[in-house]
């Protein structure tokens, strides 16, 4: 069955958003890990650990769908 466009375009959608999340939520760990006398590996929490997964995610999966984009058939 194939998926309709407009599926493929909303899920596009999220993968863009929690890929924005993820990177986002690096650059911050990063610029605390720079910039911060007082930050540690234990200050992490889970929603950031859950925010960098959905990045990853999201770029794993927008690739994927960008590459079923180009080699399915196209449909008018």
């Amino acid at each position: 069955m194939h998926q309709s466009n407009f599926s493929t375009w909303v899920l596009l959608a999220i993968c863009l958003i929690a890929t924005l999340a993820g990177i986002f939520q690096i650059g911050k760990l990063i610029g605390l890990a720079i910039y911060s006398n007082s930050f540690s590996v234990n200050s992490i929490e889970i929603w950031q650990v859950g925010l960098i997964s959905s990045g990853i995610w999201g770029v794993f999966e927008f690739v994927r769908t960008m590459k079923k984009l180009k080699t399915s058939p196209k449909y008018n």
